[in-house]
């Protein structure tokens, strides 16, 4: 199965073929730095950093551009409330947002511009619009004449003569649709000098700026929340092909996440955040792969509701994960049972076939759950098949261990960590997440548990039964389940089991 992704601008999946064979142009709208991002901003940053692992997977060279918008109406009127100048505001909640991506563990961007960064290129894009006929100068201000751009509504399907004012309905415009480009500076706002004397940037124009300057006039995937397609992504469009008449689509294919939704609606930060809706909050309550994984269990153009009910779900999920390979890691560390140069005949080889086969149809329906517009939902679902099928085998009450065995287990281990990465979720930092974490909940450190378990399977092999009971009794006190097996004594917290 090849690679297919649902483009807006045709309403339909389409067989993904770059512009140039084997490297991908990617830009995604990012935020507008006047207050702390929302799990809802977060959706765009996790649901685009699989897609791109998932291209980088499949072969591709992927050069991934997200911009920060750090000047825009917003912004002035934040800093207006606070009486201070309009960057202590953006400094404050860039220097936010970095630190939310960061503790996200979300890959890198190739370039992370700033809007103020690259006015320049905004005021030549300009030039060029106006030069070819679809911008007009009114006393300072320039707007985009949306009459002359004919495809315009191609993306959002809008009908001109039904669209509403999308922007002010200042008199000035020769149209009450047309939108701007560049906006005179009012008494107090920021501006820089331009051709049309004093101002700033209009929102729409730095994307169209910035991704056909520091990617290419054409690019392969354009990306954002689904509320960006109009009018955002319709002015983009209109903007980008009005500077660059003859060059084809500004977009090759346009992907846009689906909302998440609250009871009482949209989640918006021009609405007003709750605590629990803020990002860098709900990270300091659960781990970032936690996080991840509630926003890849739903397909990314489907809407995604949000509560903390959501959250616990997914927390427990990936325990489900982690967990399992744990056990697989206690397999394939354990010493005893056969020696490592034994194999257990018939039966073990059997095993191991089936252990094979397993992977190998996991790894084939991931691809094809990724394959059909990065089903990561789907993918996800996989991943609980294989360890299904893994524990099936190894919780069996017949089930051997031995050097061969180990092999496989391990290989199933490698594919399930090699995999989860492409969808952005860390299994094995997880694993290592929880042991920390337990070590702060129980007040007993990973060590103390497994000297304690030791002294215990000793105290069985002699007999002291008493001893054996004492240790487990104390364990569970603390929180610790024992579970005793033939290749020896695994153990977790109590309320992990409750879960299952």
């Amino acid at each position: 199965m090849s690679l297919k992704v649902y483009n807006t601008l045709h309403r339909k999946k389409e067989l993904f073929e770059p512009i140039e064979k084997g490297k991908v142009r990617m830009y995604v709208c990012g935020p507008t730095v006047y207050n702390y991002i929302s799990i809802g901003n977060s959706r765009p940053i996790v649901v685009f950093n699989m897609v791109r692992n998932y291209l980088q997977f499949s072969g591709y060279k992927v050069e991934y551009i997200q911009n920060i918008t750090d000047v825009e109406d917003k912004i002035i009127k934040k800093a207006d409330e606070e009486k201070v100048d309009y960057k202590v505001i953006t400094t404050r909640y860039i220097k936010a947002f970095l630190e939310d991506v960061k503790n996200l563990e979300v890959g890198g961007f190739n370039k992370m511009p700033l809007a103020t960064e690259m006015i320049a290129e905004i005021i030549d894009i300009i030039k060029k619009i106006i030069e070819n006929g679809y911008g007009y100068v009114v006393d300072g201000n320039v707007y985009f004449e949306v009459s002359k751009f004919p495809a315009y509504g191609k993306l959002s399907g809008q009908n001109i003569s039904e669209m509403k004012d999308t922007e002010d309905n200042s008199f000035e415009k020769r149209n009450k649709i047309d939108f701007a480009l560049w906006k005179k500076a009012k008494e107090g706002e920021p501006f820089w000098d331009s051709p049309w004397g004093r101002g700033r940037p209009g929102w729409h124009i730095e994307c169209s700026a910035m991704s056909t300057t520091l990617l290419d006039r054409n690019i392969d995937i354009h990306g954002g929340g689904i509320d960006l397609i109009f009018p955002h992504h319709e002015n983009e469009i209109a903007q980008s092909e009005a500077a660059f008449p003859g060059e084809g689509d500004f977009v090759r294919y346009w992907m846009h996440n689906g909302m998440i939704e609250v009871k009482s609606g949209k989640m918006s930060k021009s609405l007003g955040l709750k605590k629990n809706w803020i990002l860098k909050n709900l990270l300091k309550s659960y781990s970032p792969d936690t996080i991840k994984m509630y926003i890849l269990s739903t397909h990314y153009r489907s809407p995604l509701e949000f509560s903390m009910e959501k959250l616990e779900e997914a927390e427990k999920a990936l325990e489900k994960i982690t967990n399992t390979l744990k056990n697989i890691k206690f397999l394939i560390e354990q010493k005893e049972g056969l020696s490592d140069g034994e194999t257990g005949g018939k039966a073990d080889m059997q095993v191991i076939s089936r252990l094979g086969t397993f992977a190998r149809k996991f790894e084939v329906n991931f691809k094809n759950s990724m394959d059909d517009d990065f089903n990561s939902a789907r993918a996800i679902g996989d991943i609980f098949e294989f360890i299904k099928n893994i524990n099936n085998i190894i919780q069996k009450p017949d089930f051997k261990n031995n050097a061969s065995l180990k092999k496989s287990l391990s290989g199933a281990y490698i594919k399930i960590k090699e995999l989860g990465l492409v969808l952005g979720l860390n299994f094995i930092k997880e694993v290592s997440r929880i042991s920390e974490d337990i070590e702060t909940r129980i007040e007993m450190t990973k060590e103390e548990i497994e000297k304690l378990i030791t002294e215990r399977e000793a105290a069985r092999k002699n007999k002291d039964y008493k001893k054996a009971d004492e240790i487990r009794n104390y364990l569970y006190s603390m929180g610790i389940i024992l579970e005793d097996r033939k290749e020896g004594t695994l153990w977790e917290l109590k309320d992990n089991r409750d879960e299952k």
